[in-house]
């Protein structure tokens, strides 16, 4: 009995001490967590575990000068302010010690099996001016980075399918005061990092929604979803949706095409690409430059009609390449309109070139329009109307019947005739056509496989004013036959300048006879009587064996 009352002393003894041991312990940590932070402890999520309220504040006032801000603003521009920078500093005010105090160290086992986080009220201490003056700045206020909203619009230059609306840009244009709010905000609670948002931006006032936009551009592509193409030469004119605004009338989203800006567009065009009409400067057989005037060789636009057939393909929003309506037309466009292919007739030569490819490939005398009776060739710039075999001329009095046609001035042109027996000369003055150009009938049939349709004739020189007619009786050296003839004065002179010129190039004989018996007329066969003289109005003619219809 004594030994279970001894061995149960003992025991109590044993519980006593060990509950005495844990009671200081568990004291013990008590008074200690009265000084510091709990097991598993956050203060302002700084680990606190063992730190005191001491410990703390110098933890966040070393945290407090290595504090900055990072901003992030539109177009990924980043800047930072630092505490340095704004002079930040922490208000302490005692906020460690009542967060030390609010934990109860009795129940510091507790702790043990949570996590205590503790948040005091940091209040940062700044000036609100340097941070202004700071904030300017930053780069989202440098002037190459702000960018001013741009309202939706509608361009000047239309696309592909006319005119399009271009979307609002929101721009970066940062509204100073709402953005230092926004960083004084952060700052205020040491948020690590900030972003500008939209509403600290300006904002455009049209949007590519806006119903009087959509509305306008509609009613513009009405007419300017067109792009006509115009091919002169090497030039291009462009009529698209932007050349199309200028012909439109505009009243606010209404929009009417104005067919008189159409027609004033179209005759600029003829007076800068017609050349009909214009004085046109070649090279003549001769080498020699020769202007033409006259004529109705050359582009000549119909304005009126390509007026009206621009407007219907504007209206129905063509894409195409067009060629304008003409009257007349040209080989090319440019100085030289005409080419490398054309004819050259000469009047005063009587005598006619024909160039293919710019090489002469075959020439011809010809007899070209009376003079005497009033029926001269017009000169001037032309083209080859048509080309035609087996026609027959008709005209006042007569009608004559030709195996190759071709017409290039009206019922002028170039055609054979046989019933003449020579070409050339000054036959043209006192027994010439109607006007036409008579060739020989070979030469007419070569012309005619060469020349094209369109191509250029140019017709110069030649006498205009009749002359008088002179009778000549010619003596033939070889059968001694007498011949009357009857010659235009002109060349009779020419005649006679040509045999003088002769005579003073021979060299002089000696003289033997008495001059008395030296009164023929030297080097020469022919006699000449006039006695018998013509003045222009009576209607001279060659006397040939055949008769000489007038065609």
């Amino acid at each position: 009995m004594s030994n279970k009352r001894k061995a149960g002393n003992i025991a109590g003894i044993i519980l006593a001490i060990t509950f005495g041991i844990l009671a200081f312990v568990y004291i013990g940590f008590a008074v200690y967590f009265m000084g510091h932070f709990s097991y598993n402890t956050y203060v302002n999520d700084i680990p606190a575990y063992k730190l005191t309220a001491k410990d703390i504040e110098k933890e966040v006032t070393d945290g407090i000068k290595r504090y900055s801000l990072v901003i992030n603003s539109r177009g990924g521009i980043t800047d930072t302010i630092t505490s340095d920078d704004i002079s930040l500093s922490l208000r302490i005010d005692g906020q460690f010690d009542r967060a030390l105090k609010s934990q109860n160290p009795f129940l510091w086992p507790s702790y043990f099996f949570k996590e205590t986080r503790l948040t005091t009220d940091n209040i940062v201490v700044y000036s609100k001016q340097t941070l202004e003056e700071k904030i300017e700045t930053l780069n989202l206020f440098a002037p190459e980075n702000v960018r001013e909203p741009v309202n939706a619009y509608i361009p000047d230059e239309s696309g592909e399918d006319g005119f399009y609306i271009v979307p609002e840009d929101q721009g970066q244009s940062p509204i100073k005061d709402m953005v230092v709010e926004k960083i004084t905000a952060a700052l205020d609670v040491l948020e690590p990092e900030v972003t500008i948002d939209d509403e600290c931006y300006n904002v455009p006032t049209i949007f590519q929604d806006n119903e009087e936009l959509i509305a306008y551009r509609d009613s513009l592509n009405t007419y300017c979803k067109a792009i006509i193409t115009y091919t002169f030469g090497d030039e291009k004119l462009v009529v698209d949706g932007t050349k199309i605004k200028e012909w439109c009338d505009i009243d606010g989203t209404s929009v009417t095409l104005n067919p008189e800006k159409v027609r004033g567009f179209v005759n600029s065009m003829a007076r800068q690409y017609d050349s009909f009409g214009k004085n046109r400067t070649i090279i003549s057989h001769t080498g020699e430059e020769v202007t033409i005037t006259g004529g109705d060789y050359g582009w000549w636009m119909d304005r009126a009609t390509e007026t009206s057939e621009l407007i219907e393909a504007v209206k129905n929003g063509e894409k195409t390449d067009r060629t304008p309506v003409y009257f007349g037309t040209a080989a090319a466009y440019g100085e030289n309109d005409w080419g490398n292919s054309y004819v050259e007739i000469d009047l005063t030569a009587q005598h006619l070139w024909v160039y293919k490819d710019g090489v002469a490939v075959i020439d011809s005398d010809f007899v070209s329009g009376c003079v005497n009776k009033g029926r001269t060739t017009p000169t001037g710039s032309y083209a080859i109307t048509y080309k035609q075999r087996d026609a027959t001329l008709v005209g006042e009095n007569y009608a004559s019947d030709v195996k190759y046609w071709m017409p290039f001035n009206g019922n002028v042109g170039m055609h054979d005739a046989s019933w003449r027996s020579e070409f050339g000369k000054w036959y043209y003055i006192i027994n010439g056509s109607h006007g036409c150009i008579n060739l020989p009938t070979s030469k007419a049939a070569e012309i005619y496989e060469v020349v094209e349709k369109g191509e250029a004739v140019f017709v110069y020189g030649g006498k205009t004013e009749p002359e008088e007619v002179v009778t000549r009786e010619v003596t033939n050296p070889e059968t001694g036959e007498v011949t009357t003839i009857k010659m235009p004065i002109s060349a009779v002179r020419e005649e006679e300048a040509a045999a003088a010129q002769e005579e003073t190039t021979q060299p002089q004989e000696e003289v033997t006879q008495p001059q008395e018996e030296n009164t023929g007329v030297q080097g020469e066969n022919v006699e000449t009587q006039e006695a018998t003289s013509e003045t222009t109005g009576e209607n001279a003619e060659v006397q040939e064996q055949s008769t000489v219809p007038e065609g």
